[in-house]
């Protein structure tokens, strides 16, 4: 570390989320309500858990699955539908390969969810359209 010659340097809360291939944040022992249940830091009544579960295109019949049987569309679906119902939005997203394995609905949701999100997204991913619906401004491309 380089201390400042003169003044003080103050550093801010930095929060950040790194979403790897598998989505390693879902607890694949919960089921969709328990894991939804789990994040529920905010205490939302359980009507408000249900129907943000609907929004994120999971039904009653889904509610006992085991996150651990969900697609990759599906798991990161509840993990979107985990940080809101937590209330705990990073400063930064850091996504790798996010759009791998979604089906339309789920790309729609996450291209969505993200294109209303005001932090920093770093992403890596092949998907130029994507890229582009989201809002991706600058490049790094590797060889």
């Amino acid at each position: 570390n380089i201390l400042p010659r003169e003044g003080e340097i103050i550093k801010g809360d930095f929060s950040y989320l790194y979403m790897d291939q598998e989505y390693s944040d879902i607890d694949n022992r919960l089921t969709v309500l328990e894991q939804v249940q789990r994040c529920n830091s905010r205490s939302l009544l359980d009507h408000e858990l249900k129907a943000l579960l609907h929004r994120f295109l999971f039904p009653y019949d889904m509610w006992d699955k085991s996150s651990g049987n969900l697609s990759g569309g599906e798991r990161i679906r509840l993990l979107f539908c985990c940080l809101i119902v937590s209330n705990n939005i990073p400063d930064m997203f850091i996504l790798d390969e996010p759009t791998n394995n979604l089906d339309i609905q789920s790309l729609n949701i996450i291209t969505s969810a993200l294109k209303d999100y005001k932090g920093t997204i770093l992403v890596i991913s092949h998907d130029q359209y994507f890229k582009d619906e989201i809002g991706i401004e600058r490049y790094i491309e590797l060889e």
